[in-house]
């Protein structure tokens, strides 16, 4: 049966651990997760059983759920692999941990995978309510891939609201002008009821007055002075944040594929700008087809006798002779005639152009062969080649645009940020964004490190032919995507979830969070 969170804890220690899970870890029903607190028999070997022993052996007052009763409930989310699924959910941690602050309790926060991502995001929202000398108790990453998503979207957040307040005081100086020049104009029949020397010196003090104002709010205030309240939270993290661990290894399979894929330079991509790779293609094209022309017995006039070579001479000769003196005497009678009679002559020229050029050689193959026929339609080869290379320039465009875009699009999937509108961030196994020297960064121990390796061959070993597949494909499907990391978060024998389950690394987590304070561990 699973222990009472809560009712074995001193009430005067008041310390709990938060576990945070990654993407495709939410709550399943009838599965007991890694996270989730048991009876010490879990799917991933009892690593809340275990780091709640180590923390004890260590004299920490702290357990995982410790807060936990029917009203506190532990935390989760949607395990989406989505920006915006991450995002919501730091909302919902931040509220999570503030509630329990205010009941009294310390917490500290194990996240592994993207649950560091989402604690990273929740750090503003928590750090902006605490007291100055309020602690947040210690921090554990677990092979989390930092993306910094939200400095962009906030830098630009306060952005458009310095164009605001810059807009805003603009207008308060259009209108002091506006009622200068209305006082100016009216104001002596309030004071004065007739113009006066008086109101024109108290009409230029009036003026300079608000000339001066003006200059001091379109130069200060406008434009000096910048609206820094999003700027706030981040501050007030390297004031309060205390140093925590990032505990990462370079061998962490999701940070191994993000990683890569992201520095990696597209493979799709056309090496050579739109109006080359046109030109290439185009030429490619034509010599494609005269290639499979040629496989399906297709002879140029380079591949004939002598012979035949003077018969398909003669019959240009012979088409020409007849076709012209028709052209050349229709041309004179063709602007003589009506619009019905004009499209009659075109078709009729047309069709004995045609006749003529079909007919005539099929009476010298008999004796020559066929391949003489077939050298002698090369020019209407070579004419088709190139206006089906032509017609294909449209498809070419499409074809380098997706080129260009596909792999970005593929990264977006890979990464969980389909629909995010900045440049994708870089991925890291510390998170850069967090201001000053607050974040340490420690390698898996070797030794569990070697251990998860020798795992994953097996691993390996069943998967590898789905990983071919997957890798194969010139297209690269958001359900490939998926599947692949997907199979790889689920799978507790990879180097991902050797974090959770290997005896070492529980033990180092531990040993973090029962430190007295910072320094005594670094």
């Amino acid at each position: 049966m699973p222990r009472a969170l809560g009712a074995q804890m001193d009430e005067s220690a008041k310390e709990t651990v938060i576990i945070v899970h990654g993407t495709w870890a939410a709550p399943a029903p009838g599965v007991i997760r890694w996270y989730q607190p048991g009876d010490g028999v879990t799917a991933a070997g009892g690593f809340v059983s275990k780091l709640d022993a180590a923390l004890q052996k260590r004299s920490s007052p702290a357990r995982c759920w410790a807060h936990c009763t029917q009203a506190n409930q532990i935390f989760h989310w949607s395990g989406q692999n989505s920006w915006i699924a991450r995002t919501q959910a730091a909302s919902e941690l931040g509220d999570y941990v503030l509630k329990l602050r205010n009941e009294g309790w310390r917490c500290h926060i194990v996240a592994h995978s993207h649950g560091g991502n989402v604690v990273l995001e929740a750090l503003p929202q928590i750090t902006t309510a605490l007291l100055s000398n309020a602690s947040l108790g210690k921090i554990v990453t677990l092979g989390t891939p930092f993306m910094d998503t939200m400095s962009p979207i906030l830098n630009r957040v306060s952005r458009n609201r310095n164009y605001i307040l810059r807009l805003s005081w603009t207008i308060i100086v259009l209108y002091s002008f506006l009622l200068a020049l209305v006082l100016g104009r009216f104001g002596y029949k309030v004071f004065f009821l007739k113009e006066s020397l008086g109101w024109y010196y108290m009409q230029m003090a009036l003026y300079m007055t608000i000339f001066i104002a003006n200059i001091w709010i379109i130069f200060y205030r406008g434009f000096l002075h910048k609206d820094k309240s999003f700027e706030q939270p981040f501050n007030r993290i390297a004031q309060l944040q205390p140093i925590f661990l990032a505990l990462s290894s370079l061998m962490d399979e999701p940070w191994q594929i993000l990683h890569h894929m992201r520095n990696a330079s597209n493979p799709m991509a056309a090496r050579s700008n739109l109006t080359a790779y046109l030109i290439s293609s185009t030429q490619s094209h034509i010599l494609q087809s005269a290639q499979v022309a040629q496989i399906f017995g297709a002879k140029s006039y380079h591949e004939i006798n002598t012979a035949a070579k003077w018969f398909v001479a003669l019959s240009y000769l012979l088409i020409l002779l007849f076709v012209a003196p028709l052209i050349i005497t229709g041309s004179q009678v063709f602007l003589e005639v009506n619009v019905e009679t004009r499209s009659v002559m075109i078709t009729v020229v047309i069709m004995m152009f045609f006749v003529f050029w079909i007919t005539l050689p099929l009476f010298f193959t008999p004796i020559l062969g066929t391949t003489f026929y077939s050298a002698f339609l090369s020019p209407f080869r070579w004419c088709a080649h190139r206006v089906s290379a032509i017609k294909g320039i449209f498809t070419e465009i499409v074809t380098y645009v997706v080129r260009s875009r596909g792999w970005s699009v593929v990264l977006a999937i890979a990464m969980g940020l389909e629909g995010y509108r900045y440049h994708l961030p870089l991925i890291e196994q510390d998170p850069s964004s967090i201001l000053g020297n607050f974040v340490k960064y420690e390698n898996m121990p070797t030794a569990a490190q070697q251990r998860a390796l020798a795992m994953r061959g097996a691993w390996i070993d069943r998967h590898l032919n789905n990983v071919a597949q997957t890798f194969s494909k010139l297209v690269v499907t958001s359900a490939d995507i998926t599947l692949l990391l997907r199979a790889i978060a689920a799978d507790q024998t990879l180097v991902h979830a050797a974090y959770y389950t290997d005896d070492e690394c529980i033990a180092r987590i531990a040993d973090w969070i029962a430190a007295e304070d910072n320094a005594r561990v670094q």
